[in-house]
């Protein structure tokens, strides 16, 4: 294509795209680069990612995505009494004013039976939750936030926000959506087999 077509080509863009404004509409910039991506059909070429490269790498860049909140976290539970992300969570699992089992406390934070029973204690003992009867079962106890874990909650509710969505990072909202449907996708896949524990079927996968 010569320069003069190419500029009569350009030309021809730009007064399809005016003939086909309504009303007070104005030229902009933005609005013309939308229309010409759509008329031509444009998209942006998908990377080519073997499919061995790919898993390892997904793998890689959630456990990435960990560290960078627990980076970020730790900045703000350094003026609270609140330990960790983890203790944060199983706090914030009993909001606004639930009663649960220990059991259902740690599998509902998928956390293992032994590092989940630190948690709590660490809770218990520092006042944030409490220990009530379990009408149902005598034989166990309820645990339901305290007062005092409210309080600490609510001190660094705004700066859990921002961070937030410092995680989230450069992403648009269609983005954020596509991923957090992702992500629930896999928590879906991966919630059963971590809840039923079968050694044999995890092991076969990990080829131990």
């Amino acid at each position: 294509m010569t320069r003069y077509s190419s500029i009569k080509k350009s030309i021809d863009w730009i007064e399809k795209f005016e003939n086909q404004l309504t009303g007070d509409e104005i030229w902009d910039d933005k609005k013309f680069a939308d229309w010409l991506v759509k008329e031509l059909g444009a998209k942006d070429e998908p990377i080519a990612v073997e499919k061995t490269k790919s898993n390892p790498k997904i793998m890689l860049n959630i456990f990435f995505m960990y560290k960078y909140a627990s980076f970020y976290s730790r900045k703000i539970f350094k003026n609270s009494v609140i330990y960790s992300i983890d203790d944060f969570s199983f706090l914030a699992s009993l909001l606004p004013d639930k009663k649960m089992r220990k059991a259902d406390v740690i599998r509902k934070n998928v956390a293992e039976k032994s590092s989940g029973n630190e948690v709590l204690k660490r809770l218990l003992k520092q006042n944030l939750i409490k220990e009530t009867d379990n009408p149902a079962d005598k034989r166990s106890k309820l645990l339901e936030i305290t007062p005092q874990g409210f309080k600490e909650i609510d001190a660094i509710r705004n700066q859990m926000f921002n961070m937030a969505a410092l995680v989230d990072g450069n992403l648009t909202e269609e983005e954020k959506s596509n991923m957090l449907n992702m992500l629930a996708k896999l928590n879906d896949f991966h919630r059963p087999i971590f809840d039923l524990n079968d050694e044999n079927f995890i092991n076969q996968k990990l080829g131990i």
